[in-house]
């Protein structure tokens, strides 16, 4: 992505907030609301920009954040029975519309109630509060009106910045949630396969030879496939250690048989509740033997 007439400061930053981005279309608004926000003839340029951030932000919240999704969380749930009473109390009709708060949460963390959450050791509320305020900065400066317009190069760009920045960081959060998950989770997700491994030989293992024995099993790649209402969805793969055998009994005690050692990839799908994030396996093990008919 090429910005040009743009700081090299705000083009690192505009750099890493495009890899961040879920899809194409979001950067391409932001590539647009950049391009709109350096030209210096312009006198309403950062208030194009914030236009074109703006709807940025909203799409990949709602991208993030599904309407039906945030609706099946539990603390949304508990939220919505709330505001019923409240509205029943007040008189006033409670809509059932997820606010951006509520997708930001979400996009965060999905179901996961904030409790488990602190036990992970992700701290995100710095990174709504700033994204909020963002939000609410660009808002104001987005409806062109006496008094909104930034004016000067130094100015339109500590505006640019800040408001990269707070994207980047609820990004950054987002990321860190999962990756804090998967430091959950690893242990047992490891233990969950060596066990699945072990405990019966799968068919891509037991086809190598007379006996294939499971030496050892490291997981060492764990991927978040999606933070759901209910569920952690996991793909797990990594190394499997093999010992493989030819002849029989008789075979080794006469001193015909063989053995040799070996290892191969494998995957496992995984879900967790998002209650315990304790996973299971959801699936079968696949293993890929095509390296032992090479």
């Amino acid at each position: 992505m090429v910005f040009a007439l743009l700081r090299s400061s705000t083009v690192a930053l505009a750099e890493q907030l495009a890899a961040g981005l879920p899809d194409e279309f979001s950067r391409t608004v932001l590539a647009g609301s950049l391009g709109v926000a350096w030209d210096s003839a312009n006198p309403i340029r950062a208030n194009l920009f914030a236009a074109g951030i703006r709807e940025a932000v909203t799409y990949v919240l709602h991208f993030l954040a599904p309407d039906e999704a945030i609706k099946a969380c539990g603390w949304y749930k508990t939220y919505r029975e709330k505001q019923k009473k409240i509205g029943e109390r007040t008189k006033i009709e409670f809509k059932d519309q997820p606010t951006r708060v509520h997708r930001m949460v979400y996009a965060t963390q999905g179901g996961i109630p904030d409790k488990a959450l602190e036990e992970l050791g992700v701290d995100i509320g710095d990174a709504h509060k700033k994204l909020r305020f963002v939000v609410d900065e660009l808002s104001k400066y987005t409806h062109v009106r006496p008094g909104t317009l930034i004016q000067g190069d130094d100015k339109v760009v500590v505006f640019m910045e800040d408001t990269l920045g707070a994207m980047i960081r609820f990004l950054t959060v987002v990321s860190d949630v999962r990756a804090a998950i998967v430091d959950a989770v690893s242990e047992h997700a490891n233990c969950l396969a060596g066990d699945a491994l072990t405990e019966s030989v799968v068919q891509e293992l037991d086809e190598l030879s007379t006996h294939t024995m499971v030496e050892e099993v490291i997981a060492d790649d764990i991927q978040i496939v999606e933070i759901g209402p209910d569920q952690v969805q996991l793909e797990v793969r990594g190394k499997v250690y093999v010992e493989l055998n030819y002849g029989s009994g008789a075979d080794f005690r006469r001193g015909d048989g063989a053995s040799m050692r070996d290892k191969y990839p494998f995957s496992v799908k995984m879900i967790a509740a998002v209650t315990d994030l304790k996973p299971v396996i959801a699936g079968p093990v696949r293993v890929d033997n095509s390296s032992f008919f090479e």
